[in-house]
């Protein structure tokens, strides 16, 4: 079960100044085995791919972005990754019901990271290794 937030074990400033919100999955011994952040920003209207950026009228958009998603090493390769992010993505749609969000931006961190969000259908910025995935998407995958 994914508990609420919890940012007595997400210690790092981010979490402390409020400039992120995490959440994290537990074991029945309240041992960490994932979590992710979740946190507002913008971006340039002109990062992102130009396709989804024609019918926009704005110079910046509103995005959330998954800063952190990990999962303990020992859970690694049993689909836990896509798990948490379904989680995130309810999450946001929840968000997005309240307040302006377009996309959600990704940071991978290394080549597997970034195969993992493509096969989700994550898109490259143009001037940055984050990748957008737009709001849409995820409303559409939730209709299914």
């Amino acid at each position: 079960m994914l508990y609420g937030s919890f940012p007595y074990i997400c210690t790092n400033q981010d979490i402390k100044r409020r400039l992120a919100v995490c959440y994290v999955l537990a074991d029945k011994k309240n041992d960490v085995i994932a979590y992710y952040t979740l946190s507002s920003n913008r971006i340039d209207i002109s990062d992102i791919p130009d396709n989804l950026a024609k019918s926009l009228s704005y110079t910046e958009v509103p995005v959330i972005i998954i800063g952190r998603l990990a999962i303990h090493q020992y859970y690694q390769g049993n689909k836990l990754g896509q798990a948490i992010l379904i989680d995130a993505f309810k999450r946001i749609l929840e968000i997005s019901t309240l307040v302006g969000n377009h996309a959600v931006i990704v940071d991978p961190t290394n080549e597997p990271a970034e195969r993992f969000y493509t096969k989700l259908g994550f898109l490259p910025l143009k001037t940055s290794k984050r990748m957008f995935l737009p709001l849409k998407t995820i409303v559409d995958l939730f209709k299914k």
